[in-house]
This record gives structure tokens, C-alpha cells and sequence, in this order.
């Protein structure tokens, strides 16, 4: 006998379905944000929680589930619909800043980084040999280094020594991947499957969907098109191929075929590295520019390690200080195509890029006078950050104080940088803008820029309740639900 869930809810027929389907099978079910996702791994659960006429078996002898969450504003949110709809269960929340379960529990609710420290500690409750199901929620995080890849391989590794006490593997998406292209979506299913030993894929087809009664939740929500065009003499967008961005622009830099502003920018940060050169051999030591480095944030790392290195208040330390900020802009520069070129002067000004010591040597005391001029004629106004900033106004006018917007940016430093712009836009502040940012806890903007988790959640916090209403966030910002519209 199966017990029935709490609440009494009952599966829409295309849910059911896909329950039904995944049997004993690694699965990625693929299914629209409010589907109900986590309805269908929370009744798999409960399926798969054996009864014995009714009672529970012997908390000694029974399994549990693992249901990761990506971010640990969702612990909290899915432990609730998990316990809600399988009713009579122990289901426990661990992530980082709060206590370690110490009881058996049904399911475990847990951030992925938070479990793989718990399974350091050697408790049993947390091996592997514990646990029946995985279910990876957002499951297109499964890449690179991210700790849902270090536990899928966990996974893969205890069911090859361990046959007769294999785990299922679930995975929960409504987007599949990050990738754009065909043959780069394609490689990332792949990858994914791979790593997660998936032998199906399950979907339901639109018909389904409708039939079931599923309808979008995006009745209020607008979505911005696109007014603007690419700027011209930037890297066109057919022959921008991720692997060589950094192969293309200096290239284009030997050719002279970068974009006037590129090339200053590129030309400031050769006279900065110039006068640092002049001091190091003046001292007889050497500087490498690591320009040749093919990952583009490791010349601000470069620099600032140096300026740390370096004698507080010298010349020395005020020049790498200086190169940090120019390398940092330079990265944007490369990273965009050349195509961001406001968001790099912003970041210029914010940080001041164009400062004087007074002692800087003719080469570039030149380069900052040749782009302080170009920028000043404004050359470099950005028809998509215009464009941006008059949409919101409009909305802003139109929905009053329920005004709520989500800006989408690729970097976390372009998020950093527009949001500050935001705020600092006097129409903007004029019509009651009021912008923060958000970007993957523990993670930095440059060197000198870091996010603590504290910070991203305090943010998506004043969010809710309004205290701020631009949100300008990476994609990470899709894993937190938001009771509000939009």
C-alpha cells in the first residue's frame, strides 16, 4: 500500500504521465517553468518510499532521497512542496549557515556544495550507501566545475563499484542548457547525459501540456525586444566564436582593424604597462605583460596581486592599482566583441580610469587625452543602454509603484556596472528608479569587486518587497521564485 499525498492534490494527467515514465530509468524531464516540476519528482518520491499496510517501514531500513537545489534561497521552498505533497515523511534542509541534520530523515533537501561537505565528514547518514534517488533540480548546471558535475560523477562512480545499490539519477530543467547554436546545444546534452548516465529524456509535447490545463504564468510579464542594432565595426555576430575570442582581437589589433575606442583602450593599457616597465628596470626587474594570456580575467588577477605586492602609497602600487582597472576594462572590451563600449567608459568613470598623478610620462598622459576626447563628443552612447533606459521610464510611468523589472546580462561585471549606472541616471532617479544587482554568491566582479552571499540575498529580498525595483542579475537570478509581478 502507497500512502496519498497530504494536501490531496491530485497530478494533472500529463504530470502523471510522466511519473509513470520514468521507472527505473536516469531521467531529464524537461517541462515549462510552472508545470510542476516538482510535483512529479515529489510523487516519484513517494512512490518509492515502500509502506507495509499502511505503516511506514522501519526508519533503520528505509532509504532516502537527495533533492539538490542550486542556489539556497530554494532549500527552504522545495523542502515546503516536498513535505507537502508527500506527507508523512522526515524531510530535513541542509546549506551552508545552518545546522547539519543530525536525525534520519526521508528526504534531504540540500544546496550540492553544502552535501559534498557533509560527505566529508564520514557520517553515514550522508554516504552514499544511504540514499536511493538524486534529483538534481535545474539540472543544466551539471557543467564545468560546478558541484552538481562533482556529485553526478560521485554518482557515476559508486554505481560502477555498487550494482545492487545503484542510485537513480532524476534530472529537473526547463531549460536544458545555457549553450546557443545548435552544435553547442547539442554538445551540452551530450556532456550532461554523459555525466549523469541519463538513458532517457522525457517531455511532455505541447498538446499535452495544453490538455492537462497547464497554462504560462506569464500574464504579467512583458518581455523587452530588441530596438537596437549591432554597432558597426564591431565583430560581426556570424564571427564571434566563443574558443577564439581572444585570438580574434588581437589579431584585429595587428591587422588595425579594431574599433577606434578598442583600439585606445588597448593603446592606454600598452603606455600604463610601459611606465611600470620603466620603474621595474630602473629598479632591475622585468615586467611580463600577461596580455598572451588567453583567460581574459587573469591580467586584472595579474595586477592585482601586484599592487598587493607592491609598497603602500608608491608610484609602483598606484600604477598596477591603475593597470588593474584598465586590464578589467580592456576584458570588457574583448569579452563584447567591442561592442560595449558604454558600459566600459561607465566602468571607467566609476573607477576613475582617467585620473592624473601629474607624473604619468608623455606616452600616457597621450592615450588618456585621446580617448577622453573621442568619448566626450559622445561617440560611444549606447542605442541599446538608451533604449533600456526609456523602456523603463515608460513602464515605470505606466505601472506606478507596482513597477517591478529583471535586466538579463551576460557578465556579472556588466551587471555590477549598469545597475550603479541606474542609480546614478539623474531621469532615471527622477522617476523613481531604484536598481541593485545580483550576480552567483561567492563570486567576484574583478579582483577588488567580490559578492558575498549576504549581499545577493539581501538584494533579491529588497526586491520582493520593493525597496529596490530594477533587478540586474546573470542567469543565475532564474533559480529564485519571486511572488510578485513583473
Amino acid at each position: 500500500m502507497i500512502g496519498s499525498p497530504k494536501m490531496q492534490l491530485k497530478l494533472r494527467e500529463y504530470q502523471n504521465d510522466v511519473v509513470n515514465a520514468i521507472g527505473n530509468e536516469n531521467v531529464i524531464i524537461k517541462m515549462p517553468t510552472g508545470s510542476g516540476k516538482t510535483f512529479v519528482a515529489a510523487e516519484f518520491i513517494r512512490r518509492g518510499m515502500h509502506y507495509n499496510e499502511g505503516t511506514l517501514e522501519s526508519k533503520s531500513r528505509r532509504k532516502a532521497a537527495l533533492f539538490l537545489v542550486p542556489a539556497c534561497d530554494l532549500v527552504a521552498q522545495q523542502k515546503k512542496a516536498l513535505k507537502g505533497w508527500i506527507g508523512d515523511c522526515d524531510v530535513a534542509e541542509y546549506m551552508g549557515g545552518i545546522s547539519c541534520p543530525a536525525a534520519r530523515f526521508d528526504v534531504l533537501v540540500s544546496t550540492p556544495q553544502a552535501f559534498l561537505t557533509l560527505q566529508q565528514t564520514e557520517v553515514s547518514l550522508f554516504a552514499w550507501s544511504n540514499y536511493w534517488v538524486c534529483v538534481f533540480d535545474e539540472v543544466h548546471h551539471v557543467l564545468k566545475q560546478h558541484p552538481y558535475r562533482i556529485i553526478a560523477h560521485s554518482i557515476k562512480e559508486w554505481n560502477e563499484q555498487n550494482h545492487d545499490r545503484s542510485i537513480q539519477t532524476i534530472g529537473l530543467s526547463a531549460s536544458l542548457t545555457y549553450a546557443v547554436g545548435q552544435r553547442e546545444v547539442q554538445s551540452a546534452l551530450r556532456s550532461i547525459c554523459y555525466d549523469l548516465s541519463i538513458t532517457r529524456m522525457i517531455s511532455p509535447s505541447h498538446e499535452e501540456l495544453s490538455s492537462g490545463g497547464y497554462i504560462p504564468n506569464d500574464g504579467n510579464i512583458e518581455t523587452m525586444q530588441k530596438p537596437w542594432q549591432v554597432p558597426t565595426g564591431v565583430v560581426s555576430e556570424g564571427e564571434r566564436k566563443p574558443h577564439l575570442v581572444h585570438e580574434t582581437f588581437m589579431e584585429r589589433i595587428r591587422n588595425n582593424s579594431t574599433t577606434p575606442f578598442a583600439l585606445m583602450v588597448y593603446e592606454v593599457v600598452r603606455a600604463i604597462e610601459n611606465e611600470i616597465d620603466s620603474e621595474c628596470k630602473a629598479r632591475g626587474d622585468n615586467f611580463e605583460s600577461p596580455l598572451d594570456n588567453k583567460k581574459l580575467n587573469s591580467w586584472e588577477d595579474y595586477a592585482h596581486r601586484m599592487k598587493n605586492d607592491a609598497v603602500i602609497g608608491s608610484p609602483m602600487q598606484v600604477l598596477y592599482q591603475f593597470l588593474e582597472v584598465w586590464y578589467v576594462a580592456l576584458r570588457m572590451v574583448v569579452q563584447s566583441w567591442e561592442e560595449e563600449q558604454q558600459l566600459v567608459w561607465l566602468w571607467l568613470n566609476f573607477h576613475d580610469g582617467l585620473h592624473r598623478h601629474g607624473w604619468y610620462g608623455p606616452r600616457l598622459d597621450d592615450s588618456l587625452d585621446s580617448i577622453s576626447r573621442l568619448c566626450n563628443r559622445k561617440e560611444l552612447e549606447s542605442e541599446k543602454l538608451e533604449s533600456l533606459k526609456r523602456t523603463l521610464v515608460e513602464k515605470r510611468k505606466l505601472k506606478g509603484n507596482s513597477f517591478r523589472c529583471i535586466v538579463f546580462v551576460k557578465q556579472r561585471i556588466a551587471a555590477y556596472i549598469l545597475a550603479k549606472h541606474l542609480n546614478s541616471d539623474a531621469t532615471c532617479k527622477d522617476f523613481g528608479m531604484r536598481a541593485g544587482f545580483v550576480a552567483a554568491r561567492k563570486s567576484k566582479i574583478t579582483p577588488s569587486i567580490k559578492v558575498t552571499p549576504g549581499d545577493a540575498s539581501r538584494c533579491i529580498e529588497q526586491f520582493r518587497s520593493g525597496d529596490i525595483n530594477v533587478l540586474v542579475a546573470t542567469a543565475v537570478i532564474e533559480e529564485v521564485s519571486f511572488a510578485t509581478s513583473i
